[in-house]
């Protein structure tokens, strides 16, 4: 098995560092710290883009330290009030005329000061609970509570890690809320399997206070599991909402989805007859066993939709599991290894790549199982060009087969790139040892910024990130709906730099968003791409592209001009 390629280590402030650095910046400049500790957190999420090396859930933990903040607020207003009276009654004429003015009021100051001193010290207590404590935080708690046995749930480093592998394999991101196959995380986690609704909260409230209009917004996904309990995570926009509920409409099909606050949601919550929740239970189990059953169509006609072709040469489009296991063990009896391939009428997407065939060089229970799957070249019969492969054991190689079989790519970690080399293959490293192949360049911080779109004569010059995140977003499948953000230098038009993006009309990345960046080379105009699935990935390139913010290209393929 060939070496790994090794990820570049990037240095950023690991906890608790973080946090004492804050702590020192708040102490020595106060509120002119904000900006630095901003630019720091921005610095170490940009670092850590496989996720934080803690995990998500220590890090959403650790993250209520920031109710520090609210429960110094409360403390301090609290003994200013309890302050404030005790002063008052140290001046009798101030204290009648306060006594006149505010009646019984008057006697609810201390009160009132009290309790937001013990306010303050509860959230004191739970946020440093939470971030010190993991085993004891409310997010822990949520994922016991949702175990089969929670008395017989293990350590919380494996609770964390049960979550934590679940989001990093098949996670997508909504703000704040991350949704994978098996759990939803927020302030607190969610098992997919017990989610019986979710609803929407988009909500626009006015305030007036004299000739000011204050206007606030109220953006929130509610999930109600099987045992009426709600977790409720804020979002930033009505975008991020409608995002996250259809990708939870995939994940929780046979769940009840709505608006907040709804007939359905009130029916769900409220209802207190035995009768009647065992009625909404039964019809949850009705609907997933339909969409059980539908989906288990839809995995063998994917599976009868794929030929197969067998260590001797021979193919057949009549494809059980129980035909690949025997191949898979056939070694254990003949003592060779049994190559066979299997490839899908249509490819196969996932990971973010397109894939075209499957090779498994079968082991058996004595040596490992080779899989190497090519990616799509973009075109009818013709070879890809880069493929991706490990050596598993048996078990391991029967996970991934049965994926590929219901259309599933596994994750990609821990697996080699490689490039076609003739007839062969070869790790992109080891290519990239002996010839240079150049890298999409970064945009020039000097160069002026243009935007093209299509459908309009000409380009505005120096557009602002709204803009191009809005034309970005109205995007669709047709030729003329294009998008190019573009700089050249002045002082040699020839010199220029780009980054464009389209919805892809056909093909198999039809409905994703191609991004390609392009620029002058010696040998040419040069041109690199990648396919993201959705907007959000392309809106992340063009602002770093735009904000000169240190663009990843490790992602975007060489493809001929």
């Amino acid at each position: 098995m060939e070496p790994k390629e090794t990820s570049k280590k990037r240095f950023y402030l690991k906890w608790p560092w973080n946090v004492l650095v804050y702590i020192t910046l708040v102490v020595l400049l106060r509120i002119f710290s904000i900006p630095l500790i901003l630019l720091i957190m921005w610095w170490n999420k940009k670092q850590q883009p496989d996720g934080p090396e803690e995990g998500y859930c220590l890090q959403r933990t650790r993250g209520r330290l920031k109710e520090l903040i609210l429960a110094a607020i409360f403390a301090v207003g609290g003994g200013l009030a309890i302050w404030f009276f005790a002063v008052a009654e140290t001046m009798p004429y101030e204290a009648e005329r306060l006594k006149e003015e505010m009646s019984f009021g008057y006697y609810l100051i201390p009160v009132v000061g009290a309790g937001a001193i013990l306010v303050g010290l509860f959230l004191a207590y739970r946020s440093l609970r939470d971030a010190l404590v993991p085993e004891k935080s409310a997010l822990a708690r949520s994922i016991r509570s949702q175990l089969p046995y929670p008395e017989e749930a293990p350590p919380v480093k494996e609770l964390f890690a049960m979550v934590d592998q679940d989001l990093k394999q098949n996670g997508q991101w909504y703000g704040r809320l991350g949704v994978g196959r098996e759990w939803v995380l927020g302030d607190e986690a969610s098992s997919i399997p017990r989610i019986r609704g979710v609803f929407s909260r988009v909500e626009r409230h006015t305030r007036h206070a004299g000739k000011r209009t204050q206007v606030t917004y109220i953006y929130e996904i509610w999930i109600v599991d099987d045992r009426r309990q709600q977790q409720v995570t804020s979002l930033r926009s009505k975008g991020e909402v409608e995002e996250a509920m259809d990708c939870l409409r995939r994940r929780a099909p046979a769940a009840v989805f709505g608006e907040y606050n709804s007939r359905e949601y009130n029916d769900l919550i409220y209802a207190k007859e035995e009768e009647r929740r065992y009625a909404q239970e039964r019809a949850y189990r009705n609907r997933a066993a339909q969409y059980e059953e539908q989906n288990r169509r839809e995995q063998e006609q994917r599976a009868q939709n794929q030929v197969l072709t067998l260590p001797d040469g021979s193919v057949t489009s009549r494809i059980t599991w129980d035909t690949i296991h025997q191949l898979l063990l056939r070694p254990n009896q003949t003592g060779e290894i049994a190559p066979f391939q299997l490839v899908p009428g249509v490819p196969f997407q996932g990971q973010g790549r397109t894939f075209s065939r499957l090779v498994c060089l079968a082991g058996g229970m004595a040596q490992p199982t080779r899989i190497l799957m090519e990616e799509y070249s973009g075109t009818p019969g013709v070879p890809g060009r880069c493929a991706w492969t490990q050596d598993l054991s048996t078990g391991e190689a029967e996970t991934v087969l049965r994926g590929w079989l219901r259309g599933e790519i596994p994750a990609l970690d821990g697996w080699i790139h490689m490039e076609r080399s003739g007839r062969t293959w070869q790790p992109v490293m080891e290519r990239q040892s002996r010839t240079t192949s150049p890298t999409p360049p970064q945009p020039n911080p000097d160069w002026p910024w243009a935007l093209t779109v299509g459908g309009y004569a000409g380009s505005t010059s120096d557009p602002s990130w709204q803009d191009i995140e809005e034309e970005l977003r109205e995007l669709v499948q047709d030729p003329d709906s294009f998008l190019i953000l573009e700089q050249r230098d002045s002082q040699s038009l020839e010199n220029y730099w780009f980054i464009q993006c389209a919805v892809a009309s056909q093909g198999p990345d039809a409905g994703k968003y191609a991004v390609e960046i392009g620029c002058p080379s010696s040998e040419g105009p040069r041109l690199w791409e990648r396919i993201e699935p959705d907007v959000r990935g392309a809106i992340k390139y063009f602002s770093d592209a735009y904000y000169h913010r240190g663009l990843d290209v490790s992602g975007f393929r060489d493809i001929e001009v």
